[in-house]
């Protein structure tokens, strides 16, 4: 389960980097999924001891109970040290401790072979205001088996350490002590009772005990004799088992909920008809907005066109209000996202080219329809019409010329035969008529009917804006394309690393129920 769950962890950690970064996911996501504690140790091998840590407040007597535990005063206590800020380890000699961070620790070894299954650890005051003091419990928590919470009748309701129990719970055993016991009330024990059945205890084992003055009724014997009757193979391997579910199980909260941020997949369909809908509204207004420059572009371009003019048109029917505009109908659409719960920085970042390019890719629609139009004016059964009329302008008076020369060489043949006059005046004048004609109306008619640069110009800018705007709406479908296509990506990953952490959390070893260890851990519900 080790490798295992390191390797899930690992990787879930890269994907939170590479989804933060791409802000599928939030900070505050990425840095909880950082927090989910890695595996301490291997499972317990045979003869490993229960590490037993004190935990409290400042003044419960933590110290004092480990120098009654050890039946020496190894961690100072009382005014000597008002507050804990130190790790002090009681254990036997012959123990190897396993990789512990005990740097800065006192180690208190004995000979008691009684004490040989268990090392006790006196923690620091995790409620004193030194940071320092929270850093190091934290950085002991994953090595400890069972703690000690150590309360007092007027510190049982100590609020940092009552924060780490409910965020600890699943983690650990947990055995709690009222010492001071002398000054105690049973009505603060009820409460106390009370307050654990709030944080999961159904059934909590509390010790009642004085360090300073003799009861009656002291628990502490039975304290000793419960945890020792715990210090064995099995009940390690229970708590080792029960605490990796607890990791494995926080590490899949995690990743849900990081699955919530990525989104629901069965909204990709409402955000395409939702950018289409206002899509349709900004092309009016663009084509309303602009309509007023059209005069003087179809001017310029059929000047050029003419080689009136030889210098270059600028289009500039793309402005700062039509890209204000369009930057309006991307950012509804991006609020959209939002409101159906998809992450909204992974689309504006698809379609951040989309809104660069813009510009360009409208005024190269346009000026390429316009090109087209001036090269091709009017409409193709106007042009095949003007081509027929051209092709009369050569064809006819060639066949009225060829008419007229038949006619003088068939009339000079008549009148060598018929000695009659040879063609008179009125023909020459015809002649000239029918030749002028067949040539005057085809050329009148191509001056006449040829369509006019600027209602050529025109058609083409109206045609290239509604090719540009076609253009950019294939782009903003193929960014929500791109966007959905990460998406699925990333819901694939995340619900795989669910399923992984399923796989993991089954239990070898289950604990008996109503036994003290039972008693003394907090199960998940799943």
């Amino acid at each position: 389960m080790v490798c295992d769950y390191s390797n899930l962890r690992g990787r879930a950690l890269d994907w939170a980097l590479q989804a933060h970064s791409q802000q599928w996911i939030s900070q505050q996501t990425r840095l909880a999924l950082e927090t989910c504690e890695a595996l301490s140790q291997a499972p317990p091998a045979p003869h490993r001891p229960l590490f037993v840590a004190f935990m409290g407040g400042t003044g419960v007597g933590k110290s004092s109970l480990l120098n009654r535990l050890a039946g020496r005063p190894i961690a100072k206590s009382g005014i000597a040290r008002p507050t804990s800020r130190e790790v002090t380890v009681f254990y036997h000699r012959d123990i190897d401790l396993p990789e512990l961070p005990l740097q800065g620790v006192t180690l208190a070894p004995h000979d008691d072979a009684a004490q040989k299954r268990m090392v006790w650890i006196d923690m620091p005051d995790f409620d004193s205001t030194d940071a320092a003091n929270k850093a190091l419990v934290l950085q002991w928590l994953p090595h400890i088996d069972v703690l000690l919470y150590v309360v007092s009748p007027e510190r049982y309701r100590d609020e940092k350490a009552w924060q780490l129990l409910l965020a600890q719970g699943t983690r650990h055993a947990w055995v709690f002590v009222m010492n001071q016991w002398d000054m105690g009330l049973p009505a603060q024990a009820d409460d106390f009772v009370h307050q654990l059945a709030l944080a999961g205890f159904e059934a909590p084992l509390i010790f009642k005990t004085s360090c300073t003055q003799a009861l009656d009724e002291d628990e502490f014997a039975l304290l000793t004799h419960t945890l020792h009757e715990l210090a064995t193979q099995k009940t390690g391997e229970q708590l080792y088992y029960h605490s990796q579910k607890a990791r494995i199980n926080a590490l899949k909260r995690q990743l849900e909920k990081a699955l919530a941020e990525v989104g629901e997949m069965t909204v990709s369909d409402a955000l395409p008809v939702h950018w289409t809908k206002h899509h349709h509204v900004f092309a009016k207004q663009l084509r309303q907005g602009v309509a007023w420059k059209f005069p003087a572009l179809t001017a310029q371009f059929a000047a050029q066109a003419s080689e009136v003019q030889a210098t270059s048109v600028e289009l500039n029917l793309w402005d700062a209000w039509a890209q204000s505009r369009f930057d309006d109908v991307l950012n509804e659409t991006v609020l959209y996202a939002r409101h159906k719960q998809l992450p909204s920085g992974p689309l504006d970042f698809q379609l951040r080219a989309v809104r660069a390019n813009a510009r360009k890719i409208l005024h190269d629609a346009v000026e390429w329809e316009i090109r087209e139009a001036l090269a091709k004016r009017g409409t193709w059964l106007a042009r095949a019409l003007l081509k027929a009329v051209g092709a009369a302008e050569v064809i006819l008076p060639l066949a009225a010329m060829g008419w007229v020369g038949y006619q003088v060489v068939d009339g000079y043949y008549q009148s060598n035969q018929t000695h009659l006059h040879y063609l008179s005046v009125d023909f020459a004048v015809h002649s000239v008529l029918v030749m002028g004609l067949s040539w005057l109306v085809p050329f009148f008619i191509l001056k006449k009917c040829q369509p006019s640069l600027e209602k050529s110009a025109l058609r083409g800018i109206n045609k290239g804006i509604t090719r540009g705007l076609s253009a950019l709406n294939m782009a903003v479908m193929s960014a929500m394309s791109a966007f959905f296509t990460q998406q699925q990506q990333q819901h694939k990953a995340l619900t795989q690393f669910v399923s992984d952490c399923d796989a993991l959390s089954a239990q070898p070893l289950s604990v008996e129920a109503n036994s003290p260890l039972a008693r003394m851990l907090i199960f998940e519900r799943e």
